[in-house]
């Protein structure tokens, strides 16, 4: 049987249920031949891989860093990094002590707005966690403190909105900034889920115009978000504007994204066998 290709997952060092090693086995175990893990902001979780222990299963170093946009959500995937480059190390380092702050920031305006507090330990807690903060860390606290009873009711009910509120005053990088990092330390940069930019037809190439000339080589055609017809829409854009191909279901796990399997998405809209970004990467 022919192999599965997931170019977009998440492990525990960000917003991820399972850890590297864990992610690698049951993706083993869902027939999956290539895989990429790309955690939000780090590379700490990709860094504890020895992929000479997985001969069967080929895995690409990559991350998915967060762009600074005024609407809707920019995400650029990068592919095929240097865990060592000295530039990306330092980044993020920064990046790590930003999400904390926004996370913080986040909890505050939950806090003003609904009236929503969580005891000195957990907060303690969050603040020393070892991987980088997001805001699935707040859902869970949500669930625990019974302020929620699932992640995305959490972020329906105050999270989205907290964000909405705090973004324009959060610390962030430019897609500028983003496409440069992925490329000096060896990158190949995606626009990842398009359709999250919340833009029409005519803004989104416009967009795409500007972030192609910063550097960007691919999109993320196939998402588990993407409907068939914006999945259609997607490649023509990226054959229009000879664009490289990559897809994946951006697994986070049963609890986080329960509607989303690792290798075949949302009901099974994925099952991707052959992505032209792989060509581009040795």
């Amino acid at each position: 049987m022919e192999k599965l290709i997931d170019l977009h997952t998440h492990s525990n060092y960000s917003d991820g249920e399972y850890s590297p090693q864990d992610l690698i086995n049951l993706a083993i175990k869902n027939n999956i031949g290539t895989i990429a893990l790309t955690d939000h902001d780090t590379i700490d979780g990709i860094k504890t891989v020895d992929k000479e222990k997985y001969p069967e299963i080929r895995i690409i170093n990559g991350i998915e860093l967060t762009a600074k946009v005024d609407k809707g959500r920019m995400h650029i995937l990068g592919y095929n990094i240097d865990l060592n480059n000295r530039i990306l190390k330092q980044k993020m380092a920064i990046l790590k002590d930003n999400s904390l702050n926004s996370v913080l920031s986040i909890y505050e305006q939950i806090k003003k707005d609904y009236g929503i507090y969580f005891h000195y330990d957990d907060l303690k807690e969050l603040i020393n966690a070892n991987h980088n903060l997001g805001r699935p860390d707040l859902a869970k606290l949500c669930i625990k403190y019974g302020y929620a009873k699932t992640v995305s009711e959490a972020f329906d009910k105050y999270l989205i909105a907290a964000y909405n509120k705090i973004r324009t005053s959060k610390k962030g990088l430019s897609y500028e900034e983003v496409i440069d990092l992925i490329k000096v330390s060896g990158g190949i940069p995606v626009l990842a889920h398009p359709k999250s930019l919340e833009l029409s037809d005519d803004e989104f190439r416009s967009c795409l115009v500007k972030l192609m000339a910063t550097g960007l080589q691919g999109i993320e055609v196939y998402h588990s978000s993407h409907s068939l017809e914006e999945m259609l829409y997607f490649k023509q854009i990226a054959q229009e504007y000879n664009l490289l191909i990559s897809g994946g279901s951006d697994y986070h796990g049963p609890n986080v994204k329960p509607d989303i399997e690792l290798g075949t998405g949302k009901n099974k809209n994925l099952c991707l066998k052959k992505l032209s970004i792989l060509d581009k990467i040795p």
